[in-house]
């Protein structure tokens, strides 16, 4: 079968130096079933907010083809420059799909709203399936970045929006989300109706063996990463949604009695000058930028950490990229995540949860990790057990593409895909 996959956010097989995400991962498995694809993305990526090289046929993987939509450049995440870059991207795409034969099924990420109603209406037009994927509550998560008292006020402002997500979920028929609670979250705009289908496919993660560690090693120690420490990783944009500011006064206390403890962070983002400025006043020597890593020095890093900090200031019910990453090189969790994750962290255990913004609570939560090594080791193996279950890309995704051949796949044809 032939898809589309409408996805401007995620890291093409061609970009180099990024660490595969979810519609990579997904389009692995979908050519290893030898399927074909198309992926209408943007040709500026998000994560590192710098234009894509162009995808040349020599770097992806036959079967797919690309297609980049043109969008303008945007420095913030909140910001009139990524509204702009969204609405050419949805322009872009609908233009696309309209001068081309109509593929036997879509995949589009939710978000973007617009791209997303866009997708279902030209479904419905040309009798195409079309599979709506959650990953993000859009536009309520905006609502989180106000004060409670301004929440009404974000509504009406974003009115246009609120009225997009009910018509997404109203239309769509076949819904995959990322979590739980966002299946509960797209059921809720459905006026009670069921979806034809509905399945939750968690983000996952597929680790690259790391080929150099020493030179990757030698990479991070000119930044100042010390391997023979204890070390307590983030890896992330370093943006206002993530708690850095508890984790560099939860730092400043540590110091004081456990000076052999560091705290990394590797990203990069609008907070990145502020918060090294923040740490530089303080004067402390525990707590290292290394920047923006490749996946290769990413996974260095993570085989000479102790624990992964899921640090996320507003906090969210979903289960993130982050965690995944940390749970492949086996690392208890520090987590303020909300909800469904809070639940495996506290009951599997996965590690400790605290609360977002309370430096006392996140002090408390690293002192139990250093204090109670079994417990460190207990959280080390069910972590690995976990995301072996759970959270592999290989758990994940030929469970994902067995449904999406269900629904897409014209009569007859899954005799010809690969087992």
């Amino acid at each position: 079968m032939h898809l589309w996959l409408v996805n401007p956010f995620d890291p093409l097989p061609s970009d180099r130096g990024v660490r595969p995400m979810r519609y990579q991962m997904l389009v692995a498995e979908l050519l290893r079933r030898g399927h074909t694809v198309t992926w209408i993305c943007s040709d500026f990526l998000h994560i590192p907010k710098v234009y894509r090289q162009p995808a040349t046929r020599e770097h992806l993987p036959a079967g797919l083809e690309v297609v980049a939509i043109h969008t303008r450049s945007y420095r913030k995440n909140i910001s009139l420059a990524r509204v702009i870059n969204h609405a050419q991207y949805s322009a872009g795409v609908r233009q696309w799909m309209a001068r081309n034969t109509p593929p036997d099924g879509i995949v589009v990420s939710y978000p973007l709203p617009e791209t997303a109603l866009d997708c279902l209406h030209y479904g419905r037009a040309h009798g195409v399936p079309v599979v709506v994927d959650v990953q993000d509550q859009w536009p309520d998560a905006f609502l989180e970045l106000l004060p409670q008292k301004l929440h009404r006020a974000g509504r009406l402002l974003l009115s246009n929006m609120f009225q997009q997500a009910r018509q997404v979920f109203n239309l769509a028929e076949h819904c995959v989300t990322v979590s739980q609670h966002y299946l509960r979250y797209a059921e809720s705009l459905r006026d009670g109706k069921p979806f034809a289908s509905s399945k939750v496919y968690y983000l996952g993660y597929d680790p690259v063996n790391v080929t150099n560690d020493s030179q990757a090693l030698a990479d991070l120690a000119g930044r100042g990463f010390t391997p023979e420490t204890i070390n307590f990783t983030f890896i992330g944009t370093l943006g206002t949604s993530y708690d850095i500011d508890c984790v560099i006064k939860a730092a400043q206390i540590i110091e004081r009695d456990t000076p052999q403890v560091r705290f990394f962070i590797a990203g990069d983002g609008p907070m990145n000058e502020q918060w090294q400025a923040h740490v530089a006043r303080l004067g402390l020597r525990n707590v290292g930028f290394l920047g923006f890593l490749n996946a290769t020095q990413l996974q260095a890093l993570l085989s000479h950490s102790f624990a992964g900090l899921v640090t996320i200031r507003k906090n969210r019910q979903s289960i993130q990229n982050k965690p995944n990453e940390y749970m492949a090189f086996g690392l208890p969790l520090i987590s303020s995540l909300q909800g469904e994750f809070a639940q495996l962290v506290d009951n599997e255990p996965l590690g400790v949860s605290y609360e977002a913004e309370d430096v006392a609570s996140l002090v408390q939560a690293i002192r139990r990790l250093l204090d109670d090594r079994a417990f460190v080791d207990r959280c080390r193996q069910r972590v690995r057990q976990v995301f072996t279950e759970r959270f592999s890309a290989r758990a994940i995704y030929p469970a994902y593409v067995a449904d999406l051949e269900q629904i897409c796949a014209p009569s007859g044809q899954l005799l010809e895909v690969m087992p």
